[in-house]
């Protein structure tokens, strides 16, 4: 069983929107995840900013709430230059990491020693950490 897991935004933005194709998927995946306390989760201090952006489109104080949720579900992982240069490098070496963006997540999942990524975007890669969908996890869990 997986017990550092890092989040990544679609998932967690998944469970916001009950119009997302993946919302039903991912609503049981971090259910499941909270209500276990031998597992940690993750996500990094972009991708909150960033959910709160598309959620205060909608709603500034539900936006709010849903951040306070958020961080008190996950530790919030904090990048730097290192974390940058480190991600530009791994790009440059390895044709795979096409998109900064998950790749500086897949940096921060590596640096919090995470032992699973879940992300629902296809185009996410993680060669050395384990990396499902919450479709594939929530199979998992039945």
């Amino acid at each position: 069983m997986y017990r550092r897991i890092f989040l990544d935004a679609n998932v967690i933005a998944d469970i916001y929107d009950h119009n997302r194709p993946l919302y039903a998927q991912s609503k049981k995946a971090l259910l499941y995840l909270s209500d276990n306390d031998n597992i940690k989760l993750f996500t990094s201090c972009d991708i909150i900013t960033t959910l709160y952006y598309i959620f205060s489109k909608n709603d500034k104080s539900k936006a709010l709430e849903a951040i306070m949720q958020i961080n008190t579900l996950c530790q919030v992982v904090k990048f730097g230059n290192d974390e940058v240069m480190q991600s530009c490098i791994l790009m440059k070496n390895n044709s795979n990491y096409k998109d900064l963006e998950d790749t500086i997540q897949y940096v921060m999942a590596k640096k919090v020693e995470c032992d699973l990524i879940l992300s629902n975007d296809k185009g996410f890669v993680s060669e050395d950490i384990k990396l499902m969908s919450t479709v594939e996890f929530s199979k998992n869990i039945e």
